[in-house]
Parts: structure tokens; C-alpha cells; sequence
């Protein structure tokens, strides 16, 4: 082989590489959950959290977050109706999950995505991507404790 023909497949070799590592740079960003995150930022199943009602989530739209999940209160009185358990994780990538009670929603810190207090999806990501409906989780009440199952 000649030096000119060596230097061209060279070239054509290194221009192939970069094209392709451009390529997967620029790639759609994925719908799915990240890796790190399964259950889509749910909690594992059999996680349990509490809350002192004696203490904390003491107005209607008051918030808390433990152990992943985010407790809301949405009505007067201590019976479990009166909150909702949802994960605290967004599905989408990950973000924190707040509820906005001015909007009455819950709100991903990352990209926006917002859900209602049952879960379901009121607007997608802002980053084109699409997210799934937040998990909800079944609540009980006992004296002044409020405790949430995945």
C-alpha cells in the first residue's frame, strides 16, 4: 500500500468513528426510566412511611416527603381520604416530585411534568420526552400515625 492510499483509509477510518460517536451523542433521549431508577422512581414494594398527623400535614395542601414518598393532605380531618401517598420521584428521569397547592398538582423539579393528586398525567416533560402516571399508595391512619405501603 502507498503512503497516499494508507493516509486516505486513514482518514476515512477516523471520519467513520466520529460520525458515529456523533451519531449516538445526538441520539433521542430515551422515554424509558433511567437505569437507576426502577419502578420508574416508585418505591420498592413493601416500603413502608409514616407521618405524626400531630405534627405535620396539619392544613389541607400541606406536604412531606419520606422515604420516597410524598404525602399530601386534601381535606380536613385525619381519616386516610384526607391524604394522598404518591412516589416522590418523578417516572420520567428521576426529578423531585412537589405539590404545587396554588395549582392543586404535583410538579417534576426537572422537567416540569405535572400529574393530578391521583396520579394520572396532566402535562408531559418540557424536554420532549413523555413520562408515565405517578404511583399512588395505599394509606392507613392509626391514633395520630398516617403510614403509606408500597
Amino acid at each position: 500500500m502507498e503512503r497516499n492510499e494508507f493516509i486516505k483509509s486513514l482518514g476515512l477510518g477516523v471520519a467513520m468513528v466520529c460520525t458515529g460517536a456523533c451519531f449516538s451523542a445526538c441520539g433521542k433521549k430515551s422515554d424509558a426510566p433511567e437505569p437507576g431508577k426502577p419502578n420508574g422512581g416508585g418505591v420498592p414494594s413493601g416500603t413502608t412511611a409514616s407521618v405524626d398527623l400531630s405534627t405535620q400535614l396539619l392544613t389541607v395542601g400541606a406536604s412531606i416527603t419520606v422515604n420516597s414518598i410524598l404525602f399530601i393532605r386534601t381535606a380536613t380531618g385525619n381519616a386516610s381520604t384526607s391524604f394522598v401517598a404518591t412516589q416522590a420521584v418523578c417516572p420520567h428521569q428521576g426529578g423531585a416530585l412537589s405539590f404545587i397547592q396554588a395549582n392543586n398538582y404535583i410538579q417534576c423539579g426537572l422537567h416540569s411534568s405535572r400529574y393530578t393528586t391521583s396520579g394520572s398525567i396532566l402535562a408531559q416533560p418540557n424536554d420532549g420526552g413523555t413520562t408515565s402516571a405517578l404511583k399512588v399508595y395505599p394509606l392507613t391512619v392509626s391514633g395520630n400515625t398516617l403510614t403509606a405501603t408500597a
